[in-house]
């Protein structure tokens, strides 16, 4: 019969499919940019792994693969920073060999200043997967679908906001010049009609 073990709180997990992943575990910082990922990978009395993956879904499914190919349990750490952070986390979440937390930037500031660590990605990274190791581990919760849709659309109304006060900047600043042919304001009025009725259609 084959045995099961609890890891980071998530789900049993089979040692007959991953018969390597109860004798070790990691801890990962994820330092997020908007770009990139900048990834360290410790292992107690190991050295420091570090790689960096594209801050994309495929980035982020090069990012799992390779973790998995460590075989064992993995803790991370990341920073709460917005839209460049919620889809990562989700990922990682879903991943049934990871723990995730999504920490408050003040938290890590703080405990980056008792490591006295220079600030670059990669050391970023590190201060985060030692954070994993360190400090207590509070596993991130998954919004529910509901929160994640109501987030989405407050972030394209807050674009369509944005969009409008541009077209209308565009038409006004177009109607004060007497070199303005009359084809270009009535497109600019169009396309402001346009982003109007966009934003209309998408408030709750």
């Amino acid at each position: 019969m084959s045995k099961q073990i609890v890891a980071l709180g998530k789900p049993a997990v089979s040692t007959e499919k991953y018969p390597d992943r109860q004798v070790k575990k990691l801890f990962c910082g994820i330092d997020i940019g908007a770009e990139t990922l900048a990834i360290a990978v410790m292992e107690v009395d190991h050295p420091w792994v570090q790689r960096e993956f594209a801050n994309t879904v495929a980035g982020h499914k090069a990012l799992l693969n390779w973790l998995g190919k460590m075989k064992a349990p993995v803790r991370v750490s990341l920073e709460a920073t917005g839209i460049y952070s919620m889809d990562l986390a989700l990922a990682l979440d879903a991943t049934e060999f990871v723990e995730v937390a999504v920490l408050n930037p003040k938290r890590v500031h703080d405990f980056a200043r008792t490591l006295r660590r220079s600030k670059t990605d990669s050391a970023d990274a590190q201060v985060l997967a030692e954070f994993s190791l360190r400090m207590p581990f509070a596993a991130w919760q998954k919004p529910s679908q509901s929160a994640l849709a109501l987030r989405a659309i407050s972030r394209h109304l807050e674009a369509l906001v944005v969009q409008q006060r541009r077209e209308g900047n565009r038409l006004h600043a177009a109607e004060r010049s007497l070199a303005t042919p009359r084809c270009v304001i009535a497109d600019l009025k169009r396309s402001l009609a346009g982003v109007d009725r966009a934003h209309r259609e998408a408030a709750p």
